[in-house]
């Protein structure tokens, strides 16, 4: 990787002579002998600030772009963070103040805070189900700001594509420029991440529910960020809070929910996690500083299926051992 990333790697390392490099091994060798695993594309541990194993399992090389799906949130969230750091967003902020009249009475009192938790009471199935949204020629943020509310902000989890989708817009006048250029300057460009693309809705909004694409390393560079809450860039009270549950959310990782990322414990030691569709996972152990980066192919699911996080506990386990 780059100095920019901030990763140094140790080319040839052995992946043995360890409990903690036997269990990165023990896990490579799963994933490629399990049938549930065999979609998987990428296995990535860094620790202590070093790639201890990078492995690439189909054609997609480390340092190439893929689809991350919904870990595309948490990267919202970093872009919230960022700007509450420059001064630019507050989580009490509500969605009649960053989006003005086009914002329906019932949901005008919907704060960013509700929409990071996944709280603000929409419907998010149904007509307003994401995949329904983006069989619409335009029009996709209206839409989702007419879903129905089914619970008051605040009281209950649902996870809502729409609402991150909802959440990027409203990001777009808070910060005063288009939310891609923000996130290359603020974010990616500090980082030393390159080569990435974002797409947009046909209203030309960045979506803010999945699709951005990272390669594997890029992945490592920004759970680094989250790692070392770095002050230049993030604001360290909200990577405190947003990496704490604030509910305890549900589905599809059943984990409990912070601000647009899932926490959870591994092997005794809490961890956070960016997760996404077809076993795209980003795991951070701050305890240990250890990253670990797994992906997976969405046209090669098998029936069955598991993504490669499955091998991820085993490997805390030991670094933590």
């Amino acid at each position: 990787m780059s100095p920019a990333g901030g990763i140094s790697t140790i080319a040839g390392m052995p992946l043995t002579g360890t409990p903690f490099h036997d269990a990165i091994a023990a896990a490579d060798a799963r994933i490629r002998t399990d049938p549930r695993l065999s979609a998987t594309e990428h296995l990535v541990v860094a620790h202590r600030g070093t790639i201890v194993a990078a492995h690439a399992y189909r054609a997609r090389g480390l340092d190439q772009a893929g689809d991350i799906f919904s870990i595309t949130k948490s990267v919202v969230s970093t872009l919230v963070g960022i700007a509450r750091r420059d001064g630019l967003i507050e989580l009490d902020r509500t969605l009649g103040d960053l989006l003005g009249p086009r914002v329906p009475a019932g949901r005008r009192a919907v704060t960013v805070r509700h929409l990071l938790t996944m709280t603000g009471g929409a419907d998010p199935a149904g007509p307003y189900d994401i995949d329904e949204i983006m069989t619409l020629p335009r029009g996709w943020l209206d839409a989702l700001l007419a879903a129905p509310t089914l619970a008051p902000p605040g009281e209950r989890f649902a996870y809502d594509n729409g609402a991150v989708h909802v959440l990027a817009a409203g990001l777009h006048p808070a910060i005063g420029r288009d939310l891609q250029e923000y996130a290359e300057q603020r974010l990616f460009g500090p980082l030393g991440i390159s080569g990435w693309s974002w797409p947009r809705d046909p209203d030309g909004l960045t979506y803010g529910f999945g699709h951005l694409r990272l390669s594997p390393l890029d992945l490592v560079r920004f759970g680094r960020l989250w790692m070392e809450r770095r002050p230049a860039l993030l604001d360290a009270a909200y990577a405190a809070e947003a990496t704490t549950a604030h509910t305890s959310g549900g589905p599809p990782e059943n984990l409990p929910y912070g601000y647009l990322w899932w926490t959870t414990t591994m092997a005794g030691r809490s961890a956070f996690i960016a997760g996404g569709y077809a076993g795209q996972h980003l795991v951070v152990v701050p305890s240990l500083e250890l990253i670990t980066v797994t992906t997976g192919a969405e046209p090669a699911l098998p029936p069955g299926w598991r993504p490669a996080l499955d091998v991820i506990p085993s490997i805390v386990a030991a670094a933590g051992g």
